[in-house]
């Protein structure tokens, strides 16, 4: 039977019996169904308790009521004293049990916590479910790859103009010097934040035009393309999974499956990187923004 407060008299205050200790929870010895079905019951008896000090409440207002209306002073004023002494009994039997409910429940959503935030690792882990880090990671991939394969690609035809007969002289003709040209962009844009400063229009200008790319009338483009990579860095170091443009990989290190083809061909050796990889730490190499190579057409037989 249950006393007033809604407990067992045989359990209060003792802890519940088996209860398993942090390391035991955590091993997976105890399921989630579990400890949600002791969190009910804990939730169930911290009702009750609840319930039996409104009764008290009222039971103690029904008294004063009665003590207004007559009756024996002296006897209504023993009762008051009687029902105080109860209410005050109750009151500290309620703050125990509910420190001691409280203390149980906290336990409980730490070790839930602690169920949930291993399942969620394991899934990520095998790859049934990406973090939030990783969706963020692909987001920033996907800005990457549209200005290289897009911004950039449409500022090289601007930087190697057709009427420049001076690009089809170089090994790869005009193909090859567009691509070139979008490297050495990528390597402007994103250089300066390996010393922790951000790419300006001006320097990145100026760099291109002592290269020798006809540079005149491309800055509104050019801007745009460092406000694109800048805020690619921006967001990249704001995501707490590390993530990397692979500078330091060559093109001979590069297997085949490794790289993208820049000029879209399906024949051709590797050439040059036009543009890294983007990969994040611990993520498969399968799941990386492969990085962008320029392939030498084969020659025609």
């Amino acid at each position: 039977m249950y006393d007033h407060y809604g407990w067992n008299e045989h359990e209060a205050p003792q802890e519940p019996h088996g209860a398993p200790s942090m390391r035991a929870a955590t091993s997976g010895q105890y399921s989630q169904e579990w400890w949600l079905s002791q969190l009910r019951d804990l939730h169930d008896r911290l009702v009750a308790v609840e319930s039996w000090q409104h009764g008290t409440d009222g039971r103690g207002e029904q008294q004063a009521t009665k003590s207004r209306r007559g009756g024996s002073a002296q006897h209504d004023i023993s009762r008051l004293r009687e029902t105080v002494g109860l209410l005050s009994d109750g009151v500290t039997a309620v703050a125990t049990r509910v420190e001691h409910l409280e203390d149980r429940i906290r336990q409980v959503e730490t070790l839930l916590d602690r169920l949930r935030s291993a399942g969620v690792r394991d899934a990520i882990a095998t790859g049934e479910a990406p973090s939030d880090m990783h969706r963020r990671h692909f987001q920033i991939k996907e800005r990457y790859q549209r200005l290289v394969d897009q911004d950039l690609r449409r500022l090289a035809s601007e930087l190697c103009p057709a009427d420049a007969r001076q690009w089809d002289r170089m090994a790869g003709g005009m193909p090859a010097a567009r691509a070139r040209s979008v490297a050495e962009t990528v390597h402007l844009l994103f250089a300066p934040a390996q010393q922790g400063a951000a790419a300006t229009t001006e320097s990145v200008l100026t760099a291109l035009t002592e290269r020798g790319y006809a540079t005149e009338g491309v800055e509104p483009r050019l801007h745009k393309a460092v406000d694109a990579a800048n805020g690619i860095v921006r967001d990249m170091a704001a995501v707490e999974l590390p993530a990397t443009l692979q500078f330091d990989v060559g093109v001979d290190a590069l297997a085949e499956g490794d790289y993208q083809p820049y000029n879209r061909q399906d024949t051709g050796a590797p050439g040059f990187v036009v543009a890294p990889a983007y990969a994040v730490q611990g993520e498969a190499p399968e799941h990386h923004l492969k990085a962008f190579v320029f392939l030498v057409p084969d020659e025609a037989p």
